[in-house]
């Protein structure tokens, strides 16, 4: 039986609706009998032992604070647990930009069209989007059937940032990108992490069938 790890890496762990939904989303698509867990950061960071102990998957939730408002250990233990997990990855939304910020990257705000609440002052990119795969630079490792069937979905997926990663370091490869954030998706050439400024586990039923594809894909790697 496989066994997935949500790691909510909101401050306070109470905010947790984000993370709800991803499980609620893998657990539609998962395989019978997938143990699916959510964990605080903080409790995951302070017993990594107990809480990975048969892991196969993690997933890095979304987060509705600032990464300048986290401690100066938070960032240094994010690339410690993606340097020491070796099964697949899979960061959404703030998952994607402390992947990104851990490994030297950059995040800065997003110009989007409606104007959000999370972050004061800042603007939010929200809703349906169409987004568009960058296919060369596809890693191998990566099941065939996200770029076969992608168009077919009208790369349509929801949207809900009001920051978004700027730049990535190498090896990092950008791996999606839409009209108003380059850098949609990115990846590791080598190693199953996967990562996605959309949130692929949102709006199905308003056709954002391309975020369901997305986690289909990332799902089949823990097989």
């Amino acid at each position: 039986m496989s066994k997935l790890l949500i790691i909510n890496l909101n401050i306070d762990p109470g905010e947790g609706a984000g993370c709800a939904r991803i499980d609620a989303a893998l657990r539609r698509l998962a395989r019978p009998g997938t143990d699916i867990v959510t964990r605080p950061f903080a409790q995951v960071r302070s017993d990594p032992r107990g809480c990975l102990s048969g892991v196969r998957g993690l997933v890095l939730g979304p987060q509705g604070t600032p990464f300048a408002a986290y401690d100066a250990a938070f960032l240094p233990w994010v690339r410690r647990l993606v340097e020491d997990f070796r099964g697949p990855i899979l960061g959404i939304c703030g998952g994607m930009q402390a992947l990104a910020l851990a490994h030297g990257g950059r995040v800065a705000p997003a110009h989007g069209k409606v104007q959000g609440n999370d972050y004061v002052g800042l603007r939010k990119i929200l809703g349906p989007l169409e987004v568009e795969l960058d296919l060369d630079a596809l890693p191998s490792w990566l099941p065939p059937g996200l770029a076969r069937n992608w168009q077919d979905t009208g790369g349509r997926v929801e949207q809900s940032h009001v920051e978004q990663v700027t730049a990535l370091p190498p090896p990092w490869r950008t791996v999606a990108h839409s009209a108003p954030t380059p850098i949609e998706a990115f990846a590791h050439p080598e190693r199953p992490i996967l990562a996605s400024q959309f949130h692929p586990e949102r709006g199905w039923d308003a056709g954002c069938d391309a975020g369901r594809l997305w986690l289909e894909t990332w799902l089949q790697l823990l097989e």
